[in-house]
């Protein structure tokens, strides 16, 4: 009746390993959720790290964009304004061909 003991031993040493193990799945689970829970203060499922950095992203986002935008528009006067002045100088370029050289006039 030895091996009877011995075995009634084993069983109740795993039935105690099995209720440790149980407590420590517990005990990590309440971990986990405290660390989420830290994470994600709205309980919106997201954490709030990446929420302020969506916020931010959103924010610099829409800076380069009035940026460009502002870019652009200075792109385009700068444009204009070249082909104003290059009107100019076409119209005295052609001037200048269509008017009498002074050297001619004097030989």
């Amino acid at each position: 009746m030895d091996i009877k003991k011995k075995i009634d031993q084993a069983k109740d040493a795993v039935e105690d390993l099995k209720d440790r193990a149980e407590e420590w799945a517990d005990r990590v689970e309440d971990r986990i959720d405290g660390v989420r829970a830290s994470m994600d203060k709205d309980s919106d499922g997201v954490p709030d790290a990446v929420q302020g950095l969506a916020s931010k992203a959103k924010t610099f986002f829409a800076q380069a964009k009035d940026k460009a935008e502002e870019l652009a528009d200075r792109a385009e006067d700068k444009i204009e304004q070249i082909k104003v002045d290059a009107g100019k100088a076409v119209q005295s370029a052609r001037s200048r061909l269509d008017s009498p050289d002074k050297d001619d006039k004097k030989a």
